[in-house]
């Protein structure tokens, strides 16, 4: 047991329904939305009123009374409901904790979903198609089985994208294999130019290409909202060129998913330790950079390796945001004080080496590295694997315990690092 790791999982499929069960499908999400956005509306009234404070299971005890007023709510499944009010409620705890704004009325044109702990079932057809029953629909849902489902299922959650597509995410409980120890270690160093410059402990240096793939579909999408602009709003023209500026929209989010999942998952899954910057993400975006920065998605990426290397018991070494490994000559420790952002390259005046910017921070941050890992300031903390969380409140981010390098102030006792 020593090598596994028990995990919330989680399986995301493709769902085709027909016209009929799309339009069920939407009006479980339009009740889930109604429902969510009728609580936080009489929540907000009656502590402007009387001061009242939100109470969960007090909002909770009127959706029966809800039902009746509004019938439509009784087709839907009541599990369902009960969920948006548990949702507004983590909404309200997430904002009372200073970890988010106030809770805001959900929009149809955001898409949507529901959540499901029980009464549903999943049947496997052939190699790669499926069959989703569900609680007060006939027909079941053709999904795309593309992988077996391994684990303990918990409760599923069905999403509507603003391009129009449905998914399936299914929540199991699952042991993940650890990977067998390697003796390798890295350290990246993330940028514009490129997305990750990676020094292996060997001298070999690898500079991973930043796709850019916003900036690649920038022409189309502003295209394609210039047609959106001209068209009368509420009109089924507007509806369909809004659909085609979503779908644009969704599949540069999947194509950059699916670029940062690949490359944590190789960096994780070939070194025992990766050294990183705990960088200030937040702050960078104030600057002109801002659109780059966030098309590179360094913090999803520091997130995606962050989880990965708990689950597969792997090491990371987080150095100070404030550690200068940009402006120190990694051969002689000279501080060069006067670098600028656009200098790309520099020459050492102590030792007179020649540095490109990017190649000699990550060979710091090595260094950085393996000062921690000799020292032996190795510790165990208990840390939480970041994820996506979902409108229905479905992903509550598990708790781990990994091994943490403890590099600097940067690493916390508890919590993810300070990725903002």
């Amino acid at each position: 047991m020593r090598n596994k790791r028990q995990a919330n999982y989680s399986y995301k499929f493709r769902l085709y329904p027909t016209k009929e069960q799309e339009q069920f499908l939407k009006r479980v999400i339009g009740s889930v939305r109604f429902v969510y956005n009728y609580m936080l509306a009489r929540a907000k009234e009656e502590y402007r009123l009387v001061g009242k404070r939100w109470n969960v299971y007090e909002y909770k005890k009127l959706l029966p009374l809800l039902k009746e007023e509004h019938p439509f709510l009784k087709e839907v499944p009541s599990q369902s409901l009960q969920e948006a009010v548990f949702n507004l409620d983590r909404a309200f705890k997430n904002f009372f904790a200073g970890r988010s704004e106030f809770p805001s009325f959900k929009k149809k044109k955001h898409g949507g979903s529901f959540y499901l702990p029980q009464g549903w079932r999943i049947e496997r057809v052939n190699q790669k198609w499926g069959l989703l029953y569900l609680p007060k629909l006939k027909e079941p849902v053709r999904v795309r089985l593309h992988r077996d489902i391994e684990g303990e299922i918990v409760s599923i959650n069905v999403r509507l994208t603003p391009g129009g597509s449905f998914y399936l995410t299914v929540r199991v409980y699952k042991e993940i294999q650890k990977l067998k120890p390697v003796d390798r270690i890295c350290a990246i160093d993330v940028g514009l130019k490129h997305f990750a410059t990676i020094c292996y402990l060997d001298g070999n240096v690898e500079k991973v290409e930043n796709p850019k793939y916003l900036v690649k579909t920038e022409k189309r999408l502003a295209r394609e909202q210039r047609k959106l602009s001209r068209k009368q709003k509420g009109s089924k023209n507007y509806e369909k060129q809004r659909l085609k500026v979503a779908k644009l929209h969704e599949k540069v989010k999947n194509q950059r998913e699916d670029f940062l999942h690949k490359l944590s998952k190789r960096i994780v899954s070939e070194n025992q330790a990766i050294v990183l910057e705990d960088l200030n993400v937040k702050g960078l975006l104030s600057g002109d950079l801002s659109k780059h920065i966030q098309d590179s998605s360094w913090r999803k990426f520091l997130q995606y390796l962050y989880y990965k290397a708990v689950w597969y018991g792997r090491d990371l070494i987080f150095a100070d945001r404030f550690y200068p490994s940009s402006k120190t000559c990694h051969v002689c420790g000279y501080k060069n004080q006067s670098l600028r952002l656009i200098d790309r390259e520099w020459v050492c005046p102590v030792c007179g080496s020649k540095h490109d910017r990017d190649i000699n921070a990550s060979k710091n941050l090595l260094l950085y590295g393996v000062a921690h890992l000799t020292s032996g300031r190795v510790g165990t903390t208990q840390a939480k694997a970041c994820g996506d969380g979902s409108a229905s409140g479905t992903a509550l981010l598990p708790v781990y315990e990994a091994s943490i390098v403890e590099a600097g102030s940067s690493c916390r006792k508890a919590g993810s690092p300070s990725i903002n």
